[in-house]
């Protein structure tokens, strides 16, 4: 994702003192307005992400789904129920017949990868099978995120770039905005976030679109019970 804080839109807000807002309503009764200062502004498009990125900070649960296709067919998914801090099941898999499961609890996590994602990252496979056990192994605090295909749980909501609005209209049923971020170190492709205009300004897909893939990552269920849990299988402790 983007981050809005390197070279995104500079916004400043100045909010009148009470003095000087009664003294506006005292001149009223005489005067035919004070400057039109009690008019709510409209937000910039800047304005509306920046309060976005902030509400979907502010989560306590959350899904996120993405899907990525390439120009040539191929494709991976992912899903992401998570806190945004450390607890979170994860799930992610490929064109190629790869699948990983995770699920992340404080300091443990406990996974399942296929056979063909074992394959696919060097491990020895000889007489192996897709398995149904899950393995555990304590997180490793010095590992980057997504190091491994493992996921850290978090989010980063932000965003960079030259931000306008675009167009309105319906997501999953609720009424949205598009707003489209464009940078100039990317110039064959563009962002748009679609945004609440109905209630609380959740962010619900970000579509990412270039001439070799397109990307969408979709968000749900905030706010939501999390009910991330131990595996019921078998569970088989990791060397860490």
């Amino acid at each position: 994702m983007i981050d809005l804080n390197s070279g995104g839109t500079i916004v400043r807000i100045f909010f009148g003192t009470a003095a000087s807002g009664a003294a506006c309503i005292a001149l009223a009764v005489t005067l035919s307005g004070c400057s039109g200062n009690t008019e709510p502004q409209e937000q910039s498009a800047g304005q509306m992400l920046a309060e976005a990125n902030k509400t979907m900070k502010s989560l306590q649960a959350v899904t996120i789904t993405g899907r990525m296709t390439m120009e040539d067919g191929r494709w991976s998914t992912t899903r992401l129920r998570t806190d945004l801090k450390g607890t979170c099941s994860f799930t992610t898999a490929a064109s190629t017949g790869e699948r990983l499961d995770q699920i992340r609890i404080g300091d443990t996590d406990f996974i399942r990868p296929n056979l063909k994602h074992m394959q696919l990252s060097g491990m020895d496979t000889k007489g192996r099978k897709d398995q149904k056990s899950w393995g555990r192994t304590t997180v490793d605090p010095a590992a980057s995120a997504g190091e491994n295909g493992l996921t850290d749980c978090t989010h980063p909501f932000a965003s960079f770039g030259k931000v306008v609005k675009g167009e309105t209209g319906k997501t999953r049923g609720v009424s949205t905005i598009g707003l489209i971020v464009t940078d100039r170190t990317d110039k064959s492709g563009a962002y748009t976030f679609h945004i609440a205009t109905e209630g609380k300004p959740y962010i619900y897909e970000v579509v990412y679109k270039s001439p070799d893939f397109r990307n969408v990552t979709s968000f749900s269920d905030f706010n939501t019970p999390l009910n991330v849990k131990p595996p019921k299988a078998h569970v088989v402790k990791l060397p860490d």
